[in-house]
């Protein structure tokens, strides 16, 4: 391409919900728009509320079937009308429906996040990924999981890691309203895990981390740990609680607002969650700009995040005295990373990697190398 985009148009999934997939669509929205100021950008939201007006469709006021139809449907009829210079999709499983447009040359791009695509190539979805222009994994673990399951080659997967909301999120004191809703000393070791108590998330490493508990308070013994967020499967979370004699050392807070998230973070010490599934991790960057370090598993996309674990600890999250071994050697300082200690470091470490400024030289040098944008000026 030789010129600027004239015409762009964005499918996501939802701009207005929480989640992931949904933040990281509001994050690829704000970068194309100060990308590329001048570009015709319309944006079809399945599950915002609507109708929407002018160039935003949003189709959250229909109910089952008729949504997905009314979705698509209005995508594939603007798309064949305004021919735009790409198409990028925020879930990957859009690009089933824009898979016959990339067939008739229409450059159709989609983001990829993690356990959405992990095991699930070898039917419609894989070769609708194939069909694709390019697709933009949010991480190499991701990437290397579609090129070894897909068969998709790897110069057509540039990364565009995840990023974080900079101005919700800084470094602070632990909160005093919040420590005395819990009940906690402001010097007293707290670790903190956030996140849906689903029993289709358990891959989060909550269990684990209880059972590392007994050894940890062997050598913590004020050490809390608490567990923000509610779902189906905090009544079993409880129970094992319970069963390893850690009721006075665990708190469930339940649901956590969004304006005070922040304030949960700065809370503790060190955020620990020894997943299994993660595509990235946004959870890790919105700690570390709270200047709190991340303990983080090994076996999927979270040593990205904290930067191969130079911002934190990465064990084996089936593992609970690893996981113990790690957190003790955070609060007793037992390790060679004296910058976990300090929050403006942290802040400042994750705003370059993973700031909004970075998200949108990522996504500008993956549409280039795509080859559906001009290069960047260096």
């Amino acid at each position: 391409m030789t010129g600027e985009p004239k015409c762009i148009h964005l499918w996501a999934s939802g701009l207005e919900e929480t989640g992931g997939i949904q933040h990281y669509s509001a994050c690829c929205l704000q970068a194309l728009q100060a990308l590329f100021p001048g570009a015709h950008l319309r944006v079809f939201s399945k599950n915002d509320l609507g109708p929407g007006t002018g160039r935003m469709h949003a189709f959250g006021h229909l109910q089952g079937w008729r949504r997905t139809l009314a979705f698509v449907t209005s995508g594939l009829f603007w798309a064949l009308r305004e021919r735009p210079d790409f198409i990028l999709a925020t879930h990957p499983h859009f690009m089933k429906a824009l898979a016959p447009l990339a067939r008739l040359g229409l450059h159709c791009l989609t983001a990829a996040h993690g356990i959405e695509v992990w095991g699930r190539l070898g039917g419609t979805l894989g070769s609708a990924l194939r069909a694709a222009t390019g697709i933009l994994p949010v991480s190499a673990f991701t990437r290397d999981v579609i090129h070894r399951e897909g068969g998709v080659p790897l110069e057509r997967m540039p990364v565009v890691p995840d990023t974080f909301r900079e101005d919700a999120f800084a470094p602070g004191p632990k909160p005093p309203s919040l420590l005395q809703r819990y009940g906690l000393r402001e010097n007293q070791p707290v670790i903190l895990t956030i996140g849906r108590l689903s029993a289709s998330e358990r891959y989060k490493g909550h269990d684990q981390v209880l059972r590392a508990m007994p050894r940890m308070l062997r050598e913590l013994p004020d050490l809390r740990y608490l567990i923000g967020g509610c779902g189906d499967d905090e009544g079993r979370l409880r129970a094992l609680t319970s069963e390893l004699g850690l009721e006075d050392h665990v708190t469930f807070t339940g649901f956590i607002p969004a304006d005070e998230l922040a304030d949960h973070y700065r809370l503790c010490d060190l955020y620990v969650m020894p997943s299994m599934g993660e595509g990235f991790g946004i959870v890790y960057l919105e700690a570390l700009a709270c200047g709190r370090p991340c303990l983080v598993g090994s076996e999927d996309a979270s040593p990205e995040a904290v930067d191969g674990g130079r911002l934190g600890f990465v064990v084996p999250p089936r593992d609970p005295e690893a996981i113990a071994a790690a957190v003790l050697g955070f609060f007793q300082r037992a390790h060679d990373k004296p910058s976990l200690h300090e929050p403006e470091t942290l802040h400042r470490e994750v705003v370059r990697l993973y700031g909004s400024a970075a998200f949108r030289r990522s996504l500008a040098d993956a549409l280039a190398v795509l080859g559906v944008t001009p290069a960047p000026a260096p």
